[in-house]
């Protein structure tokens, strides 16, 4: 009986969480578990499933060259999304992260103001700014820099512009949660050494840094790698990444066991990221110390 009492004490704070986990196995962990299953059946006629083990679906999306330039798009849009998030995010966050008072929270407002919308309000919005009658055309004809309207929108340009919209705001808070654990005497001891700004920048704050930037890069590429909305909207066919073609499969193709092999390499690619972002971190860290 002490041993089932003392069971009890040690395993009591668990019940708390089992409505969660609960939900978790429910909604999440078991639907995982049959679309891995599905994505190894065949596709019968009419959108019915074959349940015959097969790994046809992963060979012809790793081998097929159409979807092999998918994924590479995908890579590539992701790519180009963190390079310009990275530099453009990091500033935001080093202004946050040196003003005070009245300027932060003026700072904060503007970074947050993003997010209190929703993504596709947002991204029409983009439409609006990137059309030939939009504002940045308007502008750019009364520079004159065109004498006709430019044609910026279904581009790979606007639909990386969309993204790093998307994406600045929750890289700028990542990184500037890790910029507010710097010590201040760190920066103190530079400048007292005769080190300048830049020097104190490049030899200080980058490396201590540097924990923040790649956890925020790792999820503007993972957030960019996937993305649905900005692609549909502001983008072609062609600028469509594999996860749009995943639900294109399974929808409108109605091949449900090739839509979900799609969903679950891209999940798998996305593992070994995290993977590399989680040794490559601590690493870092452990040199900071």
């Amino acid at each position: 009986s002490k041993g089932k009492s003392k069971l009890k004490k040690r395993y009591q704070y668990l019940l708390p969480a089992i409505p969660i986990l609960l939900f978790f196995g429910v909604f999440f962990i078991y639907p995982s578990i049959e679309m891995v299953k599905m994505s190894f059946f065949k596709s019968g006629l009419y959108g019915l499933i074959e349940e015959v083990f097969t790994i046809e679906n992963y060979r012809n999306f790793f081998t097929d060259p159409f979807y092999i330039r998918v994924l590479w798009r995908s890579l590539l849009l992701g790519l180009a999304v963190t390079v310009i998030t990275i530099p453009f995010g990091f500033v935001l966050a080093y202004a946050l992260w040196t003003s005070s008072g009245l300027k932060r929270k003026i700072l904060y407002f503007c970074i947050l103001l993003p997010l209190f919308t929703n993504l596709v309000i947002r991204l029409y919005g983009w439409r609006i700014l990137l059309s030939p009658t939009g504002p940045f055309n308007a502008l750019i004809q009364a520079l004159g820099f065109s004498d006709s309207p430019v044609s910026m929108l279904y581009s790979f340009p606007a639909v990386v512009v969309g993204l790093v919209s998307e994406c600045a705001p929750y890289y700028i808070l990542i990184l500037f949660s890790v910029l507010t654990l710097i010590n201040p005497r760190y920066l103190d001891a530079a400048f007292d050494l005769g080190a300048s700004r830049i020097r104190t920048f490049i030899k200080v704050i980058w490396p201590l840094s540097l924990p923040g930037v790649i956890s925020g890069g790792a999820l503007t590429f993972i957030w960019s790698f996937g993305a649905y909305a900005t692609p549909m909207i502001l983008g072609k066919p062609k600028h469509w990444t594999a996860a749009i073609h995943a639900e294109r499969q399974i929808l409108k193709v109605r091949d449900w066991p090739f839509g979900t092999s799609i969903g679950i390499s891209l999940v798998v690619l996305v593992l070994i990221l995290l993977y590399i972002q989680g040794r490559v971190t601590p690493k870092i860290q452990s040199q900071r110390q």
